[in-house]
């Protein structure tokens, strides 16, 4: 490796404060598509989304925190919690809801790894639990309000998740259509659904390589996690990679199944998509780092 993973470790505040910068340029500056500003517009290159790089970012800074045995439980939920907070806030700001869920995953897993009091998870459940429940009565009671606080764009956004709770929607019905008409093989008439190589690449593999296909498919994402499992020294580095993975596989096939809202979370390693793409290979590439350091180093 160019960068051991030793330099990203000790680096990682500067590069958790790089992507934070990058997420601000990108509500300045970024590319406008579909009323939101998610993306750089590189010539020559194409685009480039901050948020997915952000995953890496945060992950290597809290596990830089994770490993300071001398923070309290107190210092340590409060600097997790603000460094998670601050990404989601500039991502929720573009809007992006899909990396979100991400960043989430990524602070809840440490901070089940710290193993804090009970008290703190509790009051995390609480504050989480009370911020969507307040989100929601504000969108279906209260619609004059919720709009002039987060605007009109991401009300709109909303429809996916009410046209999912009312089995509406063109894309899920054309895509549940696909589905039904894929046999062991894949369908000779493809049926046309928006998003196809991003959103809905498993419906997309489905009605070209069928059942047989998908089968194939599982068992090669099994494989794959089992294999993650014994390739790592630092679990506080292999779990938070490992749940965003498996969460990340499980959303969008229920997505394309209709069990889930559409909210743009894409199928590692098979959706279209160069910043996903790469960031996931960043990813395991620390994890198949032979000299991955241990989680005694720091």
């Amino acid at each position: 490796m160019a960068l051991g993973n030793k330099f990203l470790y000790n680096n990682a505040y500067i590069f958790y404060t790089i992507g934070v910068i990058s997420l601000i340029l990108v509500l300045l500056f970024g590319k406008e598509v579909n009323n939101a500003k998610c993306w750089f517009s590189i010539p020559f290159i194409g685009t480039l989304q901050p948020s997915e790089f952000m995953k890496i970012f945060l992950i290597l800074f809290l596990y830089k925190i994770i490993i300071n045995k001398k923070l309290s439980d107190f210092k340590y939920f409060l600097y997790t919690t603000i460094v998670f907070l601050i990404p989601s806030i500039l991502t929720f700001l573009e809007p992006d809801t899909g990396p979100i869920i991400f960043y989430l995953i990524i602070y809840v897993v440490f901070l089940f790894l710290r193993k804090l009091n009970k008290y703190y998870y509790i009051t995390l459940f609480l504050i989480v639990f009370g911020g969507f429940a307040s989100f929601f009565y504000l969108y279906f009671n209260k619609q004059d309000l919720f709009i002039s606080i987060f605007g009109t764009s991401f009300f709109y956004r909303l429809d996916r998740i009410t046209n999912f709770m009312n089995n509406k929607g063109y894309q899920i019905t054309q895509a549940l259509t696909s589905i039904s008409n894929s046999g062991y093989t894949g369908i000779k008439e493809v049926v046309y659904f928006p998003e196809a190589p991003t959103d809905f690449a498993f419906t997309l593999f489905l009605a070209n390589f069928g059942l047989l296909g998908v089968g194939a498919l599982f068992i090669i994402y099994t494989i794959f996690f089992y294999n993650l499992l014994n390739i790592s020294n630092a679990k506080y580095l292999l779990y938070p990679i490992l749940w965003i993975l498996i969460i990340q596989y499980t959303i969008n096939i229920l997505m394309n199944l209709g069990l889930f809202p559409i909210i743009g979370i894409t199928l590692p390693f098979l959706s279209y998509g160069g910043s996903s793409l790469l960031s996931y290979m960043f990813l395991i590439g620390l994890l198949l780092n032979k000299k991955s350091i241990r989680d005694t180093y720091l």
